[in-house]
């Protein structure tokens, strides 16, 4: 109790993880609403797509509001969009939140689920993203998120990599794992000193290797709850196609 007395302290007098500063980009992300669902959410294409090839694609899940949201993201990851050229989307949540109990969290969830793959869908269509290579990140509060959808959707995606991320016990128990989902490699990572999510991430990987996700991985790196998300894209690199491999030095 009286550390989650802390944290609550902690959400009203810090102002939330702070952006990591990347060089310029030649286009900014642009916000967009789904023509269906309405569901705000930020996309950057990078400056130099074209209609001839595939593109890789990013979801990138916010933490809670007040600390992070979909343009926040969309700015910590758009230079690494244009360096490693992928098309980068951040979506608004609705539940998506890592200090407060949220209310109705199941239909809130849900509805995350249904507008997150409306939104891919309409990418995936209007800018030729690779349906097949499809990466789902969550920072902090985006890991609820993160799990609830890509574990229930593993045909969507090619990776799930969560950035020091939350985890619940609650929506792993609510999930029937088909073997699709347990051949989707999962990367957990979050940082040494990062006091708010190392449970979670051991939690997490614990589950999953308990119900034979054999290619979970979980790495500790340096500082705290930090954003890093260079170090999510490098992680999937590993898992992409060869043509979409760029170098670093590019």
């Amino acid at each position: 109790m009286k550390r989650y007395i802390i944290l609550l302290m902690l959400a009203w007098i810090l102002p939330g993880c702070p952006v990591p500063s990347t060089p310029d980009t030649p286009v900014k992300a642009m916000k967009k609403s789904h023509f269906v669902t309405g569901t705000k959410y930020y996309i950057y294409v990078p400056s130099y797509h074209k209609n001839n090839r595939k593109w890789p694609v990013i979801i990138t899940l916010h933490g809670s509001f007040g600390w992070d949201g979909p343009m926040r993201q969309a700015e910590e990851w758009q230079y690494y969009a244009e360096k490693y050229g992928f098309i980068l989307v951040a979506p608004s949540l609705s539940s998506a939140e890592g200090i407060l109990p949220v209310l109705w969290w199941d239909s809130k969830l849900k509805k995350d689920e249904i507008n997150v793959l409306a939104i891919l869908d309409e990418v995936v269509e209007n800018y030729n993203g690779d349906p097949k290579s499809v990466m789902l990140s969550g920072f902090s509060a985006g890991g609820y998120p993160m799990y609830y959808i890509g574990l229930r959707n593993p045909q969507r995606f090619s990776m799930l990599v969560s950035r020091g991320g939350n985890s619940s016990m609650k929506i792993f128990e609510n999930i029937e794992l088909t073997d699709e989902a347990r051949k989707l490699p999962i990367m957990i990572f979050w940082g040494k000193d990062d006091l708010f999510t190392k449970t979670a991430g051991w939690r997490a990987f614990r589950w999953l290797r308990q119900n034979d996700v054999s290619t979970a991985e979980m790495k500790k790196v340096k500082g705290g709850h930090l954003r890093r998300p260079e170090a999510a894209y490098l992680f999937w690199r590993r898992h992409l196609p060869k043509e979409y491999r760029i170098d670093d030095s590019q």
